[in-house]
């Protein structure tokens, strides 16, 4: 477990201003300087531990009315929907209408959270690389790997949910400068591909870390993911990206050593959370507060005597049309397994039902009897995802379908565990692979993002993989256009920054 010390820096601070305008009129009394603080290891490993801290934010928000962002994310999708009504025209009713506004405070919170991560990482890269204290290269590598790795993971996000947008790399030294001008899409690849190479170079030869950290299973499975993406929408690189993310991923796959969890009941045992399946997590202590997923997968109505912490939930289910996309056979269909109808008492005397299916991927029995304290963790990156990845990615390289024997291994890894009486197929196309990482990775903030590098949705009322553009899920009030897939930059970053207009 990471001993997570967040320390935001002072010139960390004036990024994070592009998000206040209060501080920009303040002066500063003290902060901590990038030029003094990182005379000791110590010191170094506090300021990287720190930007895992950033990670957690997904978390940030209230349950009840559904702004944590991780919410926010699948309600894009269409596959899932709020059940209680409390919520407000931002995270519920913008979704649904795809009428995401300037206004909106998730998208504030998403930016806000990633720059001043950026921002951390800039000074512990910068702290780090200059500093004279004595530490073993392998250290100080590492710990410029795990920065590297970070700024990348931040960048990416921005700009799949942004397109353009500010690009910094270097630590923040005037506290009057926030108008940072908007990079192109293809140059913050570039610079996210750069950091992970590097971070590649510098991490190290441990493929996992059970303590949490990234090691170089991450880092490569992100690269992946990275090469993917530029391989379709927005940059369509094509092929020879297509080709990179297969390589990438089946690095992971030939040498890393990891396996899936072989039951749903290991991925929901918080002893499993760092390691194993789960390649990066976001931790979760159970002597902390209650968590928000546990709270979030809650039903609603209320079901008495499922969880001491009950009043709240209903903030996330799949909406019937997802759920009943799934085949009859798919173990994650049934009860216990991704989802569940019915719950285990708290006295023991056996099921309570729910009017409807809900989320059971992450539940955690233990919370349950804890005020929802829980210590489960959050995956960011699964094996899962990589497998299924690696499978997509020599799909496209070899022109929609595929009889290449890893590539179909990767795939029946993830398919069997679901579906342990099929065969494997003697190739793969792209319908198949795409709707097996729908239905593996719902509810993990990924189908969004391969809905904007696809273009693609899988329609649940027919089965069928059907362009995005035009369609309207049945979670939605609407069918997407082309605007609906980048957000608006947030109206409080544009009036701190008049770079901010799209063009």
């Amino acid at each position: 477990m990471k001993n997570k010390i967040l320390i935001i820096f002072g010139a960390a601070a004036a990024l994070a201003a592009v998000s206040c305008s209060d501080f920009l009129k303040e002066n500063p009394k003290t902060f901590l300087s990038p030029d003094t603080y990182f005379t000791t290891e110590d010191q170094m490993k506090a300021a990287v531990g720190g930007l895992y801290t950033f990670l957690d934010d997904i978390f940030d928000g209230d349950v009840e009315v559904g702004t944590q962002r991780f919410i926010f994310l699948e309600y894009m999708t269409g596959y899932g929907e709020r059940k209680r009504s409390a919520g407000g025209i931002y995270t519920v009713d913008q979704p649904k209408l795809l009428t995401v506004t300037e206004e909106n405070t998730n998208l504030e919170a998403l930016w806000r959270t990633a720059y001043t991560a950026i921002e951390n990482a800039n000074v512990a890269i910068a702290g780090i690389s200059s500093s004279s204290t004595e530490i073993s290269d392998a250290s100080r590598n590492n710990l410029l790997g795990q920065a590297y790795f970070m700024r990348a993971y931040h960048y990416f996000n921005l700009v799949r949910l942004w397109g353009d947008v500010p690009l910094k790399t270097a630590p923040t030294t005037d506290m009057s400068n926030t108008e940072i001008p908007l990079t192109a899409v293809a140059d913050v690849y570039t610079q996210i591909v750069a950091d992970l190479t590097a971070a590649e170079g510098l991490i190290g030869t441990e493929w996992n870390n059970s303590n949490g950290y990234v090691a170089l299973s991450a880092v490569k499975a992100l690269l992946a993911k990275v090469y993917m993406t530029m391989a379709g929408f927005p940059l369509q690189l094509g092929k020879e990206y297509y080709d990179l993310a297969y390589a990438k991923a089946k690095e992971v796959y030939d040498n890393a050593g990891i396996s899936l969890y072989s039951t749903f009941d290991e991925m929901r045992n918080a002893g499993f959370v760092c390691g194993g399946e789960n390649i990066l997590t976001i931790e979760r202590e159970a002597d902390k507060a209650s968590s928000p997923v546990h709270t979030a997968l809650l039903p609603y109505p209320e079901l008495a005597g499922i969880s001491d912490n009950s009043a709240y939930g209903g903030a996330i289910a799949p909406t019937a049309s997802f759920y009943e996309s799934y085949s009859d056979s798919d173990l994650r269909k049934a009860d216990f397994g991704y989802y569940t109808c019915n719950y285990n008492a708290l006295d023991g005397s056996g099921l309570i039902a729910a009017d409807s299916p809900y989320i059971y991927k992450y539940w955690d029995q233990n919370a349950a009897t804890n005020a929802g304290k829980s210590a489960m963790g959050y995956p960011l990156i699964r094996y899962a995802d990589v497998l299924l990845l690696m499978a997509e990615a020599k799909v496209m390289s070899d022109g929609g379908s595929t009889s290449d024997a890893a590539a179909i291994d990767a795939y029946m890894r993830v398919h069997s565990r679901a579906l342990p009486d099929e065969a494997a197929p003697a190739s793969l196309d792209f319908a198949t692979v795409y709707k097996e990482r729908i239905w593996e990775l719902c509810f993990e903030t990924q189908t969004w993002y391969d809905m904007l590098r696809t273009r693609k949705a899988l329609n649940t009322t027919t089965g069928e993989v059907v362009d995005l553009i035009g369609y309207q899920t049945p979670g939605h009030e609407a069918a997407f256009e082309e605007d609906d897939l980048l957000f608006p930059y947030p109206l409080r970053e544009k009036r701190l920054n008049p770079n901010l207009v799209r063009k």
